[in-house]
């Protein structure tokens, strides 16, 4: 309980001081390894399947929490676009690339509308950022002409439920992610119960028939994929 508590203290501490301007000392508040313990980002992003090379977006990077475990991910032939429409946590990055000597991540200075991705990509990955989007069923349906053909979009975002993020809005139920998703035209590819605060589901826009001989990751569930056919997309 105390724990819990402790959590609940530092999150409103935190949304207190961003509103009174100290928005630099939110996003490391945000960064702060404690997280570690019941984020588990390591296991978040094994069940990602990234190969390395590949090309990741980390929407809404916030302070670049998640941004250097994918960037460890794609290896150093791949490419993380840290997407962000704050310029304070996109100067958190640089100076964080620089101190880790960081080669393979590029701040994207994103627009609440276009994610402004200068090349398709495997993956878009976004944690805590659902529940800030107005529009999701058209970003997201405009958002897929940034992903590959077997492209995949992988959300994690806060429970609707408890003060923080009941009251406040600080969060969407798992239903809705997939409702919405389902109407912006993909298809649940894997739904993972892993973090207790948090829903973690992993959308496509295909069937992935080129990773169809991956053993599937473990705690997933899957789901029936539909082929490129059977989605229509009206996002440029």
């Amino acid at each position: 309980m105390k724990p819990l508590l402790n959590r609940c203290l530092g999150a409103l501490l935190c949304v207190s001081l961003w509103f009174a301007g100290c928005a630099e000392w939110g996003y490391r508040h945000m960064n702060d390894p404690a997280r570690d313990a019941w984020q588990k980002p390591k296991q978040i992003v094994e069940r990602l399947d990234i190969e390395p090379g590949a090309r990741v977006a980390d929407l809404g990077a916030g302070g670049g929490y998640f941004t250097w475990y994918l960037a460890e991910a794609v290896g150093p032939q791949g490419k993380v676009y840290a997407v962000e429409i704050d310029e304070t946590a996109l100067a958190i990055i640089e100076k964080e690339m620089k101190s880790r000597r960081v080669t393979n991540v590029v701040p994207i200075r994103a627009e609440p509308d276009d994610a402004r991705l200068p090349e398709p990509v495997d993956l878009v990955f976004s944690c805590d950022t659902y529940h800030h989007m107005e529009d999701r069923i058209a970003y997201f349906r405009s958002l897929a002409r940034y992903l590959k053909h077997d492209g995949k979009v992988a959300i994690l975002d806060f429970y609707a439920e408890g003060f923080f993020s009941g009251l406040l809005g600080h969060g969407t139920t798992k239903e809705e992610v997939r409702r919405e998703m389902e109407s912006a035209g993909y298809r649940l590819a894997a739904d993972y119960d892993l973090v207790d605060r948090q829903h973690f589901q992993i959308f496509s826009r295909t069937g992935l028939a080129n990773r169809s001989a991956l053993p599937p990751s473990p705690g997933a569930r899957s789901f029936p994929l539909t082929t490129e056919a059977d989605i229509n997309f009206s996002g440029g």
